[in-house]
């Protein structure tokens, strides 16, 4: 069963990622995410505002995604964070490797301009 949902907004994927992101919803979140990248859209936007919680798993997970779609020229970005996860996220230092949107909308007008 699938963690996340996912539609196409023009040629980007939009991937709503689950509330935790944890260790044992790790794993599955990369298989998934890697499957979506395999399509190459030209961007693959993470939507952040239901996830409440992310570990050090799921960071490695955006970690290796990112990798794997800069290898296929897929723009990888997270939008709309919530609290928690955007403290964990800037403490990290991820700010420096992800792109990070404050909204959908941006995410998707960032893309529409690379």
């Amino acid at each position: 069963m699938a963690l996340c949902t996912v539609r196409e907004k023009g040629d980007c994927l939009i991937v709503t990622l689950p509330v935790s992101l944890d260790h044992v919803e790790a794993m599955a979140l990369e298989k998934e995410l890697r499957e979506y990248v395999a399509r190459e859209p030209k961007a693959l936007l993470c939507d952040m505002s239901g996830s409440e919680y992310i570990s050090s798993s799921g960071l490695r997970v955006f970690l290796a995604i990112g990798k794997k779609a800069k290898e296929s020229h897929v723009h990888f970005g997270v939008f709309a964070l919530t609290k928690f996860v955007d403290h964990i996220i800037s403490m990290t230092g991820f700010t420096q490797i992800i792109a990070i949107y404050d909204t959908e909308e941006a995410a998707v007008r960032a893309v529409s301009r690379l």
